[in-house]
């Protein structure tokens, strides 16, 4: 059931990826425009470090990835719900990363990115410390502040949705598929293996992520399998059509086949040859 809080949450993590977007498209102007004048400097070395990093965030695609999350939580689409937690189960190299694995890479870069953006905040402090180019200083120093508050935000928010999903993924649930008035009970049973949760701790000045490991306490009930079906042996014996018929019946049998299949395995041969090895096999 959505709850109110969720709500909020989703809300809140939506503002301010689209507040991280709009200061992104004006950093990016900026250093488009002044790429020339500076780039040869020390300080703009560390604005295309920021530059690189934000773009690469932006690739990550947060708001897919918090949408997901949202959608194990809160469950309003049962059956998009059951696929997302089924998606959990693969392993990395069988295919594309998950979504939770996606959501760690995401918060790991957000964690990162902070330091680049402390030493070229302390680079162009230097400039406006000389009067060079007050202009340019003060609008990037004014961005790169702002850039570290929505990035350190936006990490603090998504470490409880995380876990919060990375919790639900090690339960048992059941879930009411309805479709077309009909209604399906599907159960998910989680993977038994270690799982990460995350953290956030301050260090000297910015918050740092942390990652923990957590040892699997799943126990499933007797008779319970995990939603593993065991396999045995095939104990079904098969027999051959001509074993079944007979030598006589056979024959008569595949004379009507090709009469009623011209496209047989027999059909490049003159019916008289057909005859002949039918004849033959009586």
């Amino acid at each position: 059931m959505d709850s109110p809080i969720d709500s909020v949450k989703e809300e809140k993590l939506k503002s301010l990826l689209v507040q991280l977007e709009s200061e992104h498209g004006i950093f990016e102007r900026i250093v488009y425009k002044n790429k020339n004048q500076h780039r040869r400097s020390s300080y703009f070395q560390y604005l295309l470090k920021v530059r690189r990093d934000l773009r690469l965030l932006k690739s990550a695609n947060l708001e897919e990835l918090l949408s997901s999350c949202f959608q194990v939580i809160t469950g309003t689409r049962p059956k998009q719900k059951l696929q997302l937690l089924e998606s959990l189960k693969r392993e990395y190299h069988v295919g594309k990363p998950n979504f939770m694995e996606r959501l760690l890479g995401a918060a790991r870069l957000l964690s990162q990115i902070v330091e680049p953006m402390l030493r070229a905040a302390t680079e162009v402090s230097t400039l406006l410390a000389r009067s060079f180019f007050m202009g340019f200083s003060l609008t990037v120093l004014a961005l790169l502040a702002r850039f570290r508050i929505l990035v350190q935000q936006i990490l603090l928010d998504i470490i409880p949705v995380f876990n919060t999903v990375r919790s639900l993924s090690q339960k048992k649930q059941s879930v009411n598929i309805t479709h077309e008035k009909i209604e399906v009970y599907r159960e998910f049973y989680p993977k038994k293996e270690d799982y990460v949760t995350l953290d956030c701790v301050w260090d000297t000045d910015k918050f740092v992520l942390v990652e923990r490991m957590n040892k699997c306490e799943i126990n499933f009930q007797e008779g319970d399998t995990g939603g593993e079906v065991p396999v045995g042996d095939n104990v079904v014996q098969y027999q051959t059509i001509g074993s079944f018929l007979g030598g006589k019946y056979f024959s008569i049998f595949y004379c009507i086949l090709f009469l009623l299949y011209p496209t047989s395995p027999f059909s490049f041969l003159p019916h008289s040859s057909v005859l002949y090895l039918l004849c033959y096999r009586s």
